[in-house]
């Protein structure tokens, strides 16, 4: 009787043990936005997110030093559709021939309805005029505290495991 019981013990250790390993490890956990610095090789900010949070990007563009702000919603398949540009008027680099919706309200051009889906964000940024990315309308990170020139990747990473490190 002593034999058995120690068996199903040593059953039971083994049992907890591959549950608490796939928990930690391969269970899924989420949804994560991560901005990965290609060039430091480190991750600069993860955050949790599901489909249908709204981010935005504002940036200064151009010599005139005019804002400009993207509007993404995150797809279903965990993608970025960009929704809608405003920005402060026309000129070289902005997408004045887009064939979508555009009204002028505040000062911005705003060109809606663009449904452009990307599966990452690839950049180089500016200390000056890369400026701050929002996640439903809170702040989440600031480009101007990288160095100048930083090579940043935006993505979308389904995380594996609750103790998993992202990156």
């Amino acid at each position: 009787m002593r034999k058995k019981t120690k068996y199903l013990a040593a059953a039971a250790a083994l049992c907890l043990a591959a549950c608490f390993f796939w928990w930690a490890f391969a269970a899924p956990a989420g949804t994560m936005l991560v901005l990965y610095d290609r060039g430091r090789d480190q991750v600069v900010l993860s955050v949790p997110v599901k489909a249908g949070d709204k981010l935005s990007l504002e940036i200064e563009h151009s010599f005139e030093h005019i804002p400009w702000y993207e509007y993404y919603t995150i797809t279903e398949d965990f993608q970025f559709n960009l929704d809608a540009i405003a920005v402060a008027g026309y000129g070289a680099g902005i997408p004045a021939e887009m064939d979508v919706p555009t009204r002028i309200e505040d000062g911005l051009v705003w060109m809606e309805e663009i449904n452009s889906v990307f599966p990452k964000f690839s950049w180089i940024t500016s200390d000056k005029y890369m400026k701050v990315f929002t996640l439903n309308e809170e702040e989440i990170f600031d480009f101007r505290s990288l160095p100048d020139a930083s090579k940043i990747r935006g993505e979308i990473i389904k995380k594996r495991g609750y103790l998993s490190r992202v990156g």
